[in-house]
């Protein structure tokens, strides 16, 4: 061996020796499981096999205290016990594991002490711990809040609500438990004052929070008494009506609670109004691709800036008009371009000087390289694309994107539509991705009812939103629509099939074709009108989606049956059996409303006119009828206004031929729909009385 070697060898052998001194060492001391125990202390709240299968270490396996501890997390997680521990035993051979579990203790009884104005079993119903269940003491911690929140909203101010340590029988594993109510009684509020308020009336104050005096229907309103909760957000609710007036420095400095007695009390709010804040000047700044009269005035993408100089200056019309500049730009492709609001106030003069500054102007127009659609699983994506209002290579117009998210959601395929943009290697380049998750667009209708018109009634029906006639089996994705409705009841029959192609020869052109029979009674009690037929027509946007023009086409048979001949008047014994009808339609709407299926803003205003008779049939009339409705919000939450109007005028074109308009066509009233008062249809012809001239029965 060369010297050099040697030396190499000298020089690494202490790490050798001690690199295989560790190695024996681990061997020596690794242990392996040679048996695995269960002890349960008290009644088992599991069995040997259940707590052995929530375990990893197995015998054979090296022991760890890693693997034990993890094992005891997996126990814990299966809410079934209250302690766990993991003891040892040392073997010849390895080591022995005994796994001591505790199970929950099973709540078998709930009591309640103290209570009066409550019963047990209404109380017993805002519990989530419930018997037969194991004992969870986080579960009767938010039992006492919650039975301390229903006396709160009741009025019954101060009750305190305690669960006593549950009473555990050690040999069963069985636990009772009770809460200890202490109510105090219910404090009515005689008045609510505002105290240093002088820019509102106290009244108008009073109507703006929830919290009010007591008045002869509290009992009915659940009004009149102080609740803890609603007091509290009655407080957010004054001061933003404060500052939705404009009074921004507006401040709640104190509220005190003038008791007359323990049952009564009088509310004080000492408030600080502050000036109301009107605008003074409105500058921008940082802009140079646009003037400032042209982004303060808006154009077809964007709403004018509403708080200008004299206006009262509140925080929600300067987001709106926030929104508003950020629309102009959007609207142009500028959409990395932001707004910041600088106010600047007076307390002198009263006055909110604004300045708007626009950011990143300078990044330019923006434009789409490409539209990735992702989530759609059953809906067909050119289904999709025709709602598109943006398309590659036009300009990033986020107002029209924003159109398109509202398209898409009024679709109602989906339950979740997000766009959102990402930017890609090339300048000024971004890709518009929509995100969506689809919605169950099948239903199975069925159901029973009874009204003034129908009497009793049942209907079944089946519905496909998202229906594809040429995607057999499944019948879906397509975007068109389908529906079969049958309803039977004691004065209607009616089955009808509906199909719908929104976008019928790939042009956003709507084709709907309807084929029913018909059966009414409640037309009238002397008769009963049949119809059977079918309708096809089609529906197109007039250069703006909010104007759509239809054109129809229904060939119908009316008949007219069980016709009670001594009630009956003279125009209804004329009446044909039945006529054949062949008539011709058009109508011209606009539909602003914000939801087709729930709208709260908005209007739809229909003009349309049918022909019949030049196009074969029994029959030649024609009519003309407008209608309108206007939808806005009502003066209290979750309601809205509905005001719609009808008129219209129908004759026939042959009155020498003694030719009248078929009864089913005319105009009748009367009803919960029109003239109330009346029942259906009821206002019309009518025979002349035979035992008294001149009444009609």
């Amino acid at each position: 061996m060369s010297p050099s070697l040697l030396q190499r060898t000298l020089r690494w052998l202490p790490a050798f020796l001690l690199l295989g001194t560790a190695w024996v060492l681990q061997a020596q001391n690794t242990r392996v499981i040679q048996q695995i125990d269960v002890t349960h202390i008290g009644p088992p709240a599991a069995s040997d096999q259940m707590v052995k299968a929530n375990i990893r270490v197995k015998v054979g396996d090296a022991y760890t205290r890693t693997g034990v501890d993890d094992d005891v997390r997996s126990l814990y997680s299966t809410g079934l016990f209250t302690q766990i521990r993991v003891t040892e035993e040392d073997l010849p051979e390895g080591v022995r594991l005994n796994y001591v579990v505790q199970g929950k203790s099973i709540l078998s009884e709930i009591r309640f002490e103290g209570n009066e104005q409550y019963s047990d079993r209404k109380i017993r119903k805002k519990l989530t711990s419930k018997t037969g269940e194991p004992l969870e003491e986080f579960k009767l911690f938010t039992d006492a809040r919650e039975i301390e929140k229903m006396y709160q909203k009741a009025g019954y101010q101060g009750t305190e609500v305690r669960y006593e340590a549950p009473v555990v029988i050690e040999a069963t594993g069985q636990a009772t438990v009770t809460f200890v109510i202490k109510e105090m009684p219910k404090v009515k509020i005689d008045d609510v004052v505002f105290v240093g308020a002088n820019g509102f009336p106290q009244k108008k104050l009073r109507k703006a929070i929830k919290t009010r005096r007591r008045w002869m229907f509290s009992w009915l309103t659940g009004s009149g008494v102080l609740k803890d909760e609603q007091f509290e957000d009655d407080k957010e609710t004054l001061a933003e009506f404060y500052r939705s007036a404009g009074y921004i420095d507006f401040e709640i400095k104190d509220v005190q609670f003038e008791y007359a007695d323990p049952k009564h009390l009088t509310i004080h709010f000492i408030v600080s109004e502050g000036t109301q804040y009107r605008v003074g000047t409105v500058e921008i700044q940082g802009n140079s691709e646009f003037p400032s009269e042209d982004i303060l005035h808006g154009d077809r993408a964007a709403e004018p800036v509403k708080m200008v100089s004299g206006e009262v200056f509140t925080p929600q019309g300067l987001e709106a008009d926030m929104k508003a500049i950020r629309d102009f730009y959007g609207g142009k492709g500028y959409i990395d371009t932001r707004v910041r609001a600088i106010k600047n106030p007076n307390t002198t003069s009263g006055k909110m000087d604004l300045v708007y500054e626009i950011i990143d102007e300078d990044k330019g127009k923006s434009y789409i390289e490409k539209i990735e659609i992702q989530g759609n699983i059953k809906t067909k994506d050119k289904v999709i694309r025709r709602e598109l209002a943006v398309a590659p290579g036009e300009v990033f117009d986020m107002v029209r994107v924003q159109r398109t998210k509202g398209r898409l959601e009024q679709m109602a395929f989906f339950e979740k539509v997000e766009t959102t943009v990402d930017n890609t290697d090339i300048p000024n380049r971004k890709n518009l991705v929509i995100d969506l998750e689809e919605a169950s667009t099948g239903n199975i209708e069925f159901g029973a009812g009874f009204s003034s018109i129908d009497n009793l009634i049942g209907f079944i029906g089946l519905r496909e939103g998202n229906f594809d006639l040429f995607n057999p089996p499944y019948f879906r994705g397509g975007g068109q629509k389908f529906r079969i409705n049958v309803t039977m009841g004691t004065r209607r029959r009616d089955y009808q099939i509906t199909f719908i192609e929104p976008w019928f020869l790939n042009q956003r052109l709507a084709l709907q074709n309807d084929l029913y029979h018909r059966e009414f009674r409640y037309y009238s009690d002397i008769y009963e009108i049949q119809q059977t037929g079918t309708r096809i027509g089609l529906t197109k946007a007039l250069g703006s989606e909010f104007l759509l023009g239809t054109v129809s086409y229904t060939i119908e048979n009316i008949g007219i049956k069980d016709v009670d001949v001594d009630r009956a008047p003279e125009i209804i014994l004329n009446e044909p059996d039945n006529r054949l009808i062949s008539r011709i339609g058009t109508s011209l709407a606009y539909d602003t409303r914000n939801n087709v299926q729930s709208p709260d803003r908005g209007q739809r205003t229909e003009i349309s006119t049918e022909v019949a008779g030049p196009f074969g049939g029994e029959t030649d009339f024609y009519k003309m009828e407008l209608r309108s409705a206007f939808y806005f919000p009502g003066f209290l939450k979750d309601h809205i206004w509905e005001i719609r109007g009808r008129g219209g005028v129908v004759e026939t074109f042959m009155r020498s031929n003694d030719e009248t308009v078929p009864l089913f066509d005319r105009f009748f009233t009367g009803g919960a729909s029109s003239l109330r008062g009346y029942r259906y249809r009821d206002v019309g012809p009518r025979k002349e009385s035979r035992n008294v001239p001149g009444s009609f029965e």
